[in-house]
């Protein structure tokens, strides 16, 4: 069991030692992609060497207060294991993707420090057998995503994004931690496995729903959704590795985990609802967005979305699977976002970009993510939406009928993210040339075996014992349910390919503002967000008035006071006379009180 947190120690080893060797470049990233292959080593070794369970968890003492023991616990169950190997597999990838996209030397040491404590906390998470344990990464998670996504400090949007996504995620933060504290003070213990057999009561009630909500705000869920697309300004690994396997996804993680305390608290349509608002969001802000990576964050959007109605129908498989296939064509995806943007200066905008300009090698990869984000047969994605889609036409048919809008509006939305930068040449053929020859290889490597991934990925369904520990096991899609929805891919591919590479559509903002505000309804979100700031600003200058005025009130009676102790010392003067006097007043006083 130990050798679960060793294999989070190169990683750790790593991130020190590019803060030692912070003015060699060179030794910097190669030592950081030397000890993520070494983790996913360590995680394939423990694949192999555990049994079939029982998987008991094992802790370690951290401290205690009064009959409360706070423990680091770890596990290594399926589910545990599960995304421990997907963010094995994803980090080594990143890092190799990093070598080729992150050219600033200057700038090496803190970015792998960073991505290797962001690799780390994701693991340490995934291994977690308590709440203290999870809450532990989830910090880290926090902390080092901030820094990530504001990487580029010296520039005028990275910050903005980076304070807004901290101060969001630290709401739930807040609510998690109280939601931790009710769970310890009822019972005692933070342990998963001590909780499944816990007596229901209201309190544990009420910390699984601060627990939801927490995991709302880190998976970017209505509404506290705005805070993902922001975090675009940071560098394209850092958006490839938060969407794929890391961050985002750890609220989903999370409430799989305790899944059976949410079916028994009976907050599953809680899950069902709030998935659906988020996902029709993403879909909707995806299909006006211009910038090449926040139509990604919105489709991310949408498919923590998806997991969430997964969970909210009680279908864990469903949930797991979109996980799992989600890791690697998003993951994809973003590769070819950060490769466009590179190849064409840099420009954020799909009417500004020219695929032309960029490299087959990595042009091929990403379509073949953008299929299998829309869900075209034999591609990963169509499993993930098939088993969602299949568990909603069963138990829920109003959920359905949403999901195959959405498939179609996903659909169109990836389609005209890949079709507009292809809709135009790029006349400068010259740079083309320029453009083919700086591709870094490592870049091109690393879209490749990810595109790999994306085609093989269903074999892992398929045979669901293979490095995934049965976790696909014992639930089938209907092959008429896959059939569905790739017919609904493909059409919503027909769709954008007529309007966007045929009628080379303008923008819906130049032709209806309502329609666009409609569909763009970030601006509504983000305008929501600004009130409540500032009515959160507004309560805070009252209060400080309030305080002010206090504060005045107290040091004018204060000195009232002062002033009547400084006559009443005038008294004491040493003249029996007046001691007398101020006896005998006193004693009227009284009289004249208990006779009232």
């Amino acid at each position: 069991m130990m050798l679960a947190l060793i294999v989070i120690l190169p990683l750790i080893m790593a991130a020190f030692l590019a803060l030692l060797f912070r003015n060699n470049g060179s030794i910097v990233k190669y030592t950081a992609l030397a000890a993520s292959i070494a983790s996913l080593l360590l995680i394939i070794y423990l694949y192999l060497s555990i049994g079939s369970g029982p998987f008991s968890p094992q802790s370690f003492q951290w401290f205690s207060l009064g009959n409360i023991s706070f423990n680091i616990s770890i596990i290594t169950a399926p589910i545990n294991m599960f995304l421990l190997l997907l963010v094995g597999i994803m980090t080594p990838l990143i890092f190799l993707y990093s070598i080729g996209f992150m050219n600033m030397q200057s700038q090496q040491a803190r970015f792998y420090f960073e991505m290797s404590i962001f690799a780390a906390a994701m693991m340490l998470l995934a291994i977690s057998a308590s709440l203290i344990t999870m809450f532990i990464a989830w910090e880290m998670l926090g902390v080092t995503s901030y820094l990530l996504i504001g990487f580029w400090y010296w520039k005028e949007k990275p910050p903005a994004a980076a304070r807004k996504a901290i101060t969001i995620i630290l709401i739930g933060d807040m609510l998690m931690l109280v939601g931790i504290l009710l769970i310890g003070i009822t019972y005692g213990t933070f342990e998963f496995s001590a909780l499944f057999s816990a007596a229901p009561t209201p309190a544990l009630d009420t910390a699984l729903l601060l627990i939801l909500l927490a995991a709302f705000t880190k998976s970017a869920q209505f509404p506290f959704h705005e805070w993902l697309p922001d975090a675009m300004e940071g560098p394209a690994p850092v958006s490839a590795f938060l969407h794929s396997s890391t961050m985002v996804k750890a609220g989903v993680f999370l409430i799989a985990v305790l899944l059976p305390l949410y079916i028994s608290a009976g907050l599953l349509p809680v899950m069902l609802i709030f998935g659906l608002i988020s996902a029709i969001l993403g879909v909707s802000n995806a299909l006006a967005e211009r910038h090449i990576k926040k139509i990604l964050a919105y489709s991310t959007i949408e498919d923590l979305g998806l997991m969430f109605v997964a969970l909210g129908l009680g279908s864990l498989f469903g949930a797991m699977l979109l996980f799992f296939v989600q890791t690697f064509y998003k993951g994809l995806l973003f590769m070819g976002a950060g490769s466009l943007m590179r190849a064409n200066n840099e420009r954020e905008d799909i009417f500004t970009n020219y695929s032309s300009a960029t490299n087959k090698l990595i042009f091929v990869p990403i379509v073949i993510g953008a299929l299998s984000m829309a869900g075209i047969f034999p591609l990963s994605g169509v499993f993930g939406k098939s088993a969602i889609a299949s568990v909603a036409e069963d138990t829920n048919i109003l959920a359905y009928a949403v999901l195959v809008l959405l498939g179609l509006g996903s659909s169109i939305y990836i389609f005209r993210w890949l079709f507009i930068p292809m809709s135009k040449p790029f006349k400068d053929e010259k740079q083309i040339e320029v453009n083919y020859r700086i591709t870094p290889k490592t870049m091109i490597a690393a879209a490749i075996v990810l595109a790999i991934l994306v085609i093989i990925a269903p074999i892992f369904y398929a045979y669901p014992t293979l490095l995934t520990l049965g976790i696909f096991s014992g639930s089938s899609i209907p092959l008429n349910e896959m059939a569905e929805v790739s017919v609904i891919a493909l059409v919503g591919l027909a769709i954008a390919y007529r309007i966007y590479r045929q009628g080379h559509a303008l923008h819906v903002a130049s032709a209806n503002r309502p329609l666009y505000v409609a569909f763009y309804n970030s601006i509504i979100v983000n305008g929501l967000y600004l009130y409540l700031a500032k009515a959160v600003a507004s309560a805070a200058d009252a209060a400080g008035y309030l305080d002010l005025k206090l504060d005045k009130l107290t040091y004018s009676a204060s000195s009232a006071m002062l002033s009547v102790g400084s006559a009443l010392r005038k008294l004491v003067n040493g003249q029996t006379n007046v001691y007398v006097a101020a006896f005998v007043i006193g004693i009227v006083l009284l009289l004249a009180l208990f006779i009232w």
